[in-house]
């Protein structure tokens, strides 16, 4: 058994590692070492080491193996995000096969496949640890790792489970369905791009993932797992999901079509889709009141009506780096409502999800034309693109969003 580590500097983000095997945790004490002045760590033979120095001395990030004796990885991971909601959970596994996987995808924010690169590894905390700065506030880390699956359609969901279930499922339906809501569109970009299934590209679409995947997959994702929660909890707390997923599809199909126009290139142009389709997703993470506590009480910052307008932009972007959503995407999510905090200087990624979403609410009878005095205030000036409003308006108007 590992013996006891030192109490934390306050200053440093702790790393609690756990595997059973004695040699992987010393070739994480050797690889980790060099980052022993920014994050403090510690390392755990088992879960129920792991949940005992927890107790001491809460993580921030959880690296678990998923194959071990007694407590495994699934286990441990479910006791984390109950006792201790605000860590982030990763995965680090050689062993689990495409099952624990998926009975781990609604637990674990990423999942990292053994033997890890130390750089990668290194790579995927640093960008955590970065994430954590972009959201501070303890209460809505608590709320974020205490939700439970995010809420779809039911009609949509209705329709994949029709789709699987039937007796010859075709991909191109499949992934037309999960396109029409943002959840599942998430979800699958989330298990496609993960590292368990060694894709040689990052999927920005969710055709090109569903394809990836295969049915049957697929169908242990949605049906096996549940992952996708079909009842609307977000609909009582009065955020409509159909409403929503209009408002996100509106702003992606527009942006993608301003990447066009301002010839960003077709991957570019895919990257601004997504980023439309998931650009409100903390709205539902803010909607969706999470697991009551045990003695019944309200969790701390768990309102009876959740404001899911406040933050939802910093929440949503947290998530998604946490799903390993590319840098491009979770700053544009981050930045959509005052792109000028990117620091790029320049009309970037944030800056076309702002004019698109914008644009859409701005879209629709009986609404007032978007005007640069809707825009964050002086953002046109500062990149010097004064009066390009007009062009993007006709190509908007042109795209049909």
């Amino acid at each position: 058994m590992s013996s006891p580590s030192p109490a934390p500097s306050p200053a440093l983000l702790r790393v609690l590692f756990v595997d059973d095997e004695k040699n992987v945790l010393d070739g994480l004490r050797r690889s980790m070492h060099g980052m022993r002045a920014e994050w403090s760590m510690a390392f755990a033979s088992s879960g129920a080491e792991a949940l005992a120095m927890m107790q001491q001395a809460p993580a921030d990030v959880v690296v678990t193996d998923m194959r071990m004796p007694g407590m495994n990885g699934l286990d441990l991971l479910i006791e984390v995000k109950r006792l201790y909601p605000q860590a982030v959970r990763l995965v680090l596994s050689g062993y689990a096969d495409a099952t624990s996987v998926m009975q781990v995808a609604g637990l674990a924010h990423q999942y990292l496949s053994k033997p890890c690169d130390g750089a990668v590894l290194k790579a995927a905390l640093a960008r955590t640890f970065a994430l954590r700065k972009l959201l501070q506030d303890k209460t809505l880390l608590h709320r974020i790792g205490r939700a439970e699956s995010l809420p779809s359609l039911p009609s949509v969901y209705q329709k994949i489970v029709s789709c699987l279930q039937g007796p010859d499922p075709e991909l191109a339906d499949i992934a037309r369905i999960i396109s029409s809501d943002v959840v599942m569109t998430a979800m699958v970009l989330k298990l496609a791009n993960s590292a368990f299934f060694g894709a040689k590209q990052a999927f920005r679409t969710a055709d090109r993932a569903v394809s990836f995947l295969g049915v049957d997959t697929i169908a242990g994702l949605v049906l096996a797992h549940s992952i996708f929660n079909e009842f609307a909890v977000a609909e009582k707390a009065g955020l409509s999901l159909e409403q929503l997923w209009n408002h996100s599809l509106q702003t992606a199909t527009g942006a993608r079509a301003l990447a066009r126009f301002e010839k960003w290139g077709s991957e570019r142009a895919e990257e601004a889709f997504l980023a439309g389709v998931v650009h409100d997703l903390g709205k539902l993470v803010l909607a969706s009141r999470p697991a009551a506590a045990d003695d019944g009480t309200r969790l701390p910052g768990d309102p009876v009506t959740a404001p899911w307008n406040e933050n939802h932009a910093e929440v949503g972007a947290y998530l998604l780096g946490l799903w390993g959503f590319s840098d491009d995407v979770v700053g544009a999510i981050a930045y959509h409502h005052a792109p000028s905090r990117s620091g790029a200087g320049k009309f970037d990624l944030a800056g076309l999800l702002h004019v698109a979403d914008r644009l859409a609410h701005h879209s629709g009878p009986g609404r007032d034309a978007l005007t640069e005095a809707d825009l964050e205030t002086g953002y046109l000036d500062s990149i010097g693109l004064r009066g390009r409003l007009v062009e993007w308006q006709a190509v908007w108007a042109k795209a049909g969003a």
